[in-house]
């Protein structure tokens, strides 16, 4: 049987302060518990940040995040 290779969702973050955009790599579940934590930090349920596996260059990766820092996030194109 041959699997399917996971695929990865692109998600822009801008962080305040900062002119530019990060682009981040990650796969479908876990870009949709980001989203879902995103959401519950700007609804006030006291989500403040959290860790997240994303992909640079190949290479797997986890991330914290805190939420107060993030100007914006922008769902992007699926691989």
């Amino acid at each position: 049987m041959i699997a399917e290779p996971l695929s990865t969702v692109a998600v822009r973050i801008r962080f305040a302060g900062s002119p530019d955009s990060e682009t981040l790599h990650m796969t479908r579940k876990e870009c949709a518990r980001f989203h879902s934590d995103w959401s519950a930090y700007l609804a006030g349920n006291g989500a403040i940040g959290g860790e997240y596996s994303t992909e640079d260059a190949g290479q797997d990766l986890v991330i914290s995040l805190n939420f107060r820092l993030i100007a914006y996030i922008e769902p992007g194109k699926k691989y």
